[in-house]
């Protein structure tokens, strides 16, 4: 996943992300990827409070680059690579901030959604609009 990521999140590492072998949990890179989901989304959109999070995550894929371990200084960066109708793709890096170690990427498929309805409704114009303009790379498809 080669490109720039202008979002990054710092994280870091608490002890109860270990595991017994003294690494970060595979587990616990999801939580990393959703701090820095729902910060980049505040950032890109503008919107905060719990009402502004009309999203559904559809699909999240990781690959594991190397361990993380306790006391890693971890930054989170943070792309939409593609919208849809409804849907849009965040690609993420973790990398250590000291040295720039990739550590992992990621994936994720999100769907605008009406948690009332209990369906996807389509993205806004206003919300195409800010999340190009954190992103201009992202791609737009029908």
């Amino acid at each position: 996943m080669a490109g720039l990521f202008r979002f990054r999140f710092p994280i870091e590492v608490r002890f109860r992300d270990l595991d017994a072998l003294g690494h970060v949990n595979n587990a616990a890179y999801l939580t990393y990827l959703e701090s820095a989901r729902l910060a980049y989304w505040q950032q890109a959109t503008g919107r905060s409070g719990l009402p502004a999070f009309d999203m559904m995550l559809a699909r999240a894929e990781i690959d594991y680059r190397a361990p993380i371990s306790l006391g890693d200084p971890l930054e989170v960066g943070v792309r939409c690579a593609s919208m849809r109708r409804s849907s849009f793709v965040l690609e993420f890096e973790v990398v250590h901030r000291t040295s720039g170690r990739l550590l992992a990427e990621a994936r994720k498929v999100l769907v605008h959604y009406d948690h009332q309805a209990g369906r996807s409704k389509e993205l806004p114009l206003d919300l195409r609009e800010r999340i190009l303009a954190q992103d201009p790379e992202a791609t737009q498809e029908s």
